[in-house]
């Protein structure tokens, strides 16, 4: 597939597809997205479904006279605030992964860490819609398992962009930051 049909082929499509392979989903959006400004339309959608999952929380949970100013204060901070954490949040990142070995550059870990959150929004999305039926130790299961699916995400995009060695190994050291904690506040 050249570069204008995967073009053409669409956002949402190409979404739906990388679930499929994720590594050959990075690939393409490597290939696709070569300029800073092509990275914001990535960022701002997932500023937009995480606001969308966050606001259903909140309705559902806050129903008294403060509503308006819980709203506002929601939507200033998903759509203005979260963007410039997100970009500083890629650059420590960056320096971080090259202290472990990382030969990718600044731009690449960028588009690696905002098109894996891309993906994982969806799933953001889900589970919010998922927690207004659901409560106790399933919706604990439903959380801890979503989470784990977007570490996955996480970690085996940027051990694709990073290109390491052993991108299981880092997968797995992934995960094993995120289980620890979990276990330890949940089954203390």
């Amino acid at each position: 597939m050249n570069r204008q049909e995967k073009i053409n082929r669409g956002f949402f499509t190409a979404i739906l597809y990388s679930f499929k392979d994720l590594d050959k989903s990075i690939s393409e959006q490597i290939e696709i997205r070569g300029r800073e400004s092509q990275l914001l339309p990535l960022l701002y959608f997932t500023c937009l479904i995480l606001l969308l999952s966050q606001l259903i929380q909140v309705t559902s949970q806050v129903q008294q006279a403060p509503y308006l100013s819980v709203i506002t204060a929601v939507i200033v901070t998903y759509l203005f605030f979260l963007p410039i954490f997100m970009y500083i949040t890629s650059f420590i990142l960056h320096l971080v992964l090259k202290l472990f070995g990382a030969i990718s550059p600044s731009f690449q870990t960028r588009l690696a860490m905002f098109w894996s959150l891309s993906l994982s929004a969806l799933i953001f999305l889900f589970v919010s819609v998922v927690k207004i039926f659901t409560n106790g130790p399933i919706e604990l299961v439903i959380i801890t398992f979503s989470e784990l699916i977007v570490v996955y995400i996480f970690s085996r995009v940027l051990g694709f962009v990073c290109n390491f060695r052993d991108r299981n190994l880092f997968t797995f050291v992934m995960i094993s930051f995120y289980l620890t904690p979990v276990i330890l506040i949940n089954f203390s």
